[in-house]
């Protein structure tokens, strides 16, 4: 699985956990590029890396 960072979310967009169904909405893109260096990438609830919702 391709981790998902700040960097790569975008306005509107949803981020969802498959255990408990919490969604995340993406109000403001990051606009800090350099904030993305050495991140992990992985957005996590439930011990588990949240997901776009489709």
């Amino acid at each position: 699985m391709i981790g998902i960072n700040c960097n790569d979310l975008k306005t509107g967009q949803t981020l969802v956990c498959e255990r408990c169904g919490i969604e995340l909405k993406v109000i403001s893109e990051c606009t800090d590029h350099s904030c993305a260096t050495g991140c992990a990438g992985d957005m996590d609830c439930c011990g588990e890396p949240m997901k776009l919702k489709e």
